[in-house]
């Protein structure tokens, strides 16, 4: 037997993640995801195919975040008929993400056609990436799985979905590929989370594969400092309202806005923090939080004790879920100190731009940010020090304290990681090192074979490895 994979997205990079796998005349593809950060996002995600989408039989997909699943309403218009499987919250988070990334391109092709014709240009050339219908028809496409369920595909082949620990319903795509000589596993980690979140499961451990791609979001970086991150957002709440300032939180509408309602739980329900308001500023990340509600089996132990004591782990006095354009302006239009949530995670659009407008330049304000900042994103330039920022086309000078929760990230950081792989209980014949800025891959590599001994490759974009078994 042998397997073909094509590293097609988030080799070397964060984003994009798409990987082709070519096994007996079955052609899958693991996550289509869409590349966010820089000015160049726009022409990549515009790119063709390097493959026939016609000809792709099953796209597996690991979770409902962007860069993973985001140009998958473009890989139904260029003839991909499906399906598309994954875990049954995925499906239901997919529905909400993808239509509302949908109606970002609309909105970012009407406001260029207004600039262009404003400055006498043609703009009959502008075109959203793809349309809420174009999302909608792919969202036709999803079929939905139950974790640890063995789900068989053609010419022999199955597949089984582990919870990740990432988000709600990530998965760890653990495939079963046969040959001649017995059944061989390829496995898939999508994106994992990391251990002792609040909220969601551990990732689970798996049996060592034969071959593994495996994700280095964090492979240099120990995010372990000892800080006790609901402690620390303790004292930054505390000591932001005592600057009659507020608290900013970039974050992202699935994971992280949740994460932090759980804290934030506990903060309020014990009186630890000073009475004031919480605005999740995201109809998307509302929504999001019903679907959390309904899926209430991902939780962890601790959640799942807080809701049999009678206790709403992501509900709280004083929490104020907006969901209209009116009621987002109200938030500015206040003085009382408030911790202001919103999305979107890295700041390149949605409220959170307008609510950095109004904060940045204040020194009681505190700009918090809790989840990974991809280069060249705005989030990444503040978190990096800038104190000039362009937002709307206009420059603001950064007054506010910059803050990052590192703890509150949804990836395991490099001991994470490490931990999980040698939970393997051994090590797989073929280690493939993706989803990480490239030293952060290559570090990991040096580390995973320092630690472990294990021989990997971190590929090239682009890049096509055979395997022989």
């Amino acid at each position: 037997m042998s397997l073909k994979i094509s590293f097609l997205g988030a080799a070397r990079e964060v984003t994009g993640s798409c990987h082709l796998l070519e096994v007996e005349g079955t052609r899958i593809l693991l996550d289509c995801g869409m590349y966010q950060g820089g000015s160049e996002r726009h022409e990549r995600n515009r790119q063709p195919f390097a493959f026939d989408p016609t000809q792709i039989d099953y796209c597996l997909l690991s979770h409902a975040h962007i860069d993973h699943c985001g140009r998958l309403p473009l890989l139904k218009r260029a003839g991909f008929t499906g399906p598309v499987i994954t875990t049954a919250a995925t499906v239901e988070l997919c529905q909400i993400l993808l239509p509302d990334s949908a109606h970002i391109q609309e909105e970012d092709a009407h406001w260029k056609i207004k600039r262009l014709r404003k400055e006498g240009k043609d703009a009959s050339w502008v075109q959203p990436l793809y349309t809420v219908a174009e999302a909608e028809e792919a969202l036709t496409l999803f079929e939905s799985v139950p974790y640890d369920q063995r789900v068989p595909l053609k010419n022999g082949l199955a597949v089984t979905f582990r919870d990740a620990g990432h988000i709600l319903g990530s998965s760890i795509v653990d495939l079963e590929l046969p040959s001649s000589r017995g059944i061989h596993r390829f496995v898939f980690t999508g994106d994992l989370g990391g251990t002792n979140a609040r909220l969601l499961h551990d990732p689970s451990t798996v049996a060592c594969p034969d071959a593994l791609m495996m994700e280095t979001t964090y492979g240099n970086r120990v995010r372990d400092t000892g800080e006790d991150v609901t402690q620390a957002l303790e004292d930054i709440i505390t000591a932001t309202h005592a600057r009659g300032g507020n608290v900013v939180i970039p974050s992202f509408a699935v994971g992280r806005t949740q994460e932090l309602l759980a804290r934030l739980n506990d903060l309020v329900e014990h009186d630890r923090v000073p009475s004031l308001p919480v605005y999740v500023d995201s109809p998307m990340a509302v929504a999001a939080t019903k679907v959390f509600r309904r899926h209430d089996e991902a939780f962890s132990p601790e959640m799942h004790a807080l809701i049999g004591a009678g206790d709403d782990p992501l509900t709280f006095p004083g929490l104020e879920l907006t969901r209209s354009v009116d009621e987002s302006k109200q938030i500015n239009a206040s003085t009382q100190p408030a911790v202001i949530i919103s999305a979107s995670g890295m700041c390149d659009a949605g409220r959170i731009k307008h609510h950095l407008v109004h904060n940045l330049g204040r020194r009681e304000s505190t700009i918090l940010f809790a989840g990974y900042q991809a280069r060249a994103t705005l989030g990444y330039r503040l978190q990096q020090g800038e104190n000039h920022v362009r937002i709307f086309g206009e420059m603001h000078s950064v007054s506010a304290r910059v803050r990052t929760l590192h703890g509150l990230s949804a990836h395991a950081d490099r001991e994470g990681l490490l931990n999980w792989f040698s939970a393997l209980g051994g090590c797989p014949e073929h280690t493939f090192l993706v989803h990480g800025e490239e030293q952060a891959s290559l570090d990991f590599q040096d580390t995973l074979r320092d630690r472990c001994g294990g021989q990997s490759l971190v590929p090239s974009l682009g890049e096509v490895v055979k395997l022989k078994w």
